[in-house]
């Protein structure tokens, strides 16, 4: 008896992980199927009737992982973030070694996320929303983010507005790189182009460091 109790219930259990894998599963699907439309076709000529055909659902059970577009596109710009070093790694550094390290995690967490962030980039300046919850819901401080931070408190960096900054530097990337696609058809975005990494390092070196 005590043998098929407990196989009844590691059955039970088994069904509720693969529902929850399965849910999970679609959910991603959602996801990634509405960042590919909102990307190429804007998030207002998307609407979630077409995102529910691409994934193979109906618009109603689209709605069961959802409550509404808006959170879907926030869902949409959620990005992949990259490990780093250890936190201790950059109090280590001298100012320059960590502006420049802080520039570069920045980049690449940037191009790795291009999809999410040229979404932001877009659609904040029409819903102004988007914005807004992305700082409140998904914006985090990397541990690079905090030295520079502590550093500009102690003034041996100049004071900025750290998340102004960091919207300049994704912009320029964002255009840089819309530019070498229009103007070089052989660009393969494989890798980060060389020459956008230095050009906006070197702006980020010569503003703090004149």
């Amino acid at each position: 008896m005590y043998l098929t109790e407990v196989w009844l219930c590691s059955m039970n259990e088994a069904h509720h992980s693969n529902k929850q894998t399965k849910g999970t599963l679609t959910r991603e699907k959602i996801v990634q199927t509405a960042r590919n439309l909102f990307y190429k076709k804007g998030y207002d000529a998307t609407s979630t009737s077409i995102i529910a055909k691409e994934v193979g659902v109906s618009e109603a059970a689209l709605y069961k992982y959802f409550k509404g577009k808006m959170e879907l596109l926030l869902a949409t710009v959620e990005p992949k973030w990259l490990d780093f070093q250890e936190e201790n790694h950059y109090h280590e550094l001298s100012d320059h070694e960590l502006l420049h390290v802080w520039t570069e995690e920045l980049l690449d967490n940037v191009f790795y996320n291009r999809p999410q962030y040229t979404i932001l980039f877009n659609e904040s300046a029409i819903h102004p929303e988007l914005s807004e919850q992305y700082i409140a819901n998904i914006h985090r401080m990397s541990f690079a983010d905090q030295e520079l931070i502590k550093r500009m408190d102690e003034e041996s960096l100049p004071k900025l507005d750290l998340i102004l900054f960091q919207v300049g530097i994704i912009g320029a990337l964002l255009a840089m790189i819309t530019h070498k696609r229009i103007y070089d058809h052989t660009l393969h975005l494989d890798e980060f182009p060389a020459d956008i990494r230095q050009t906006i390092i070197g702006i980020v070196e010569g503003q703090l460091f004149k």
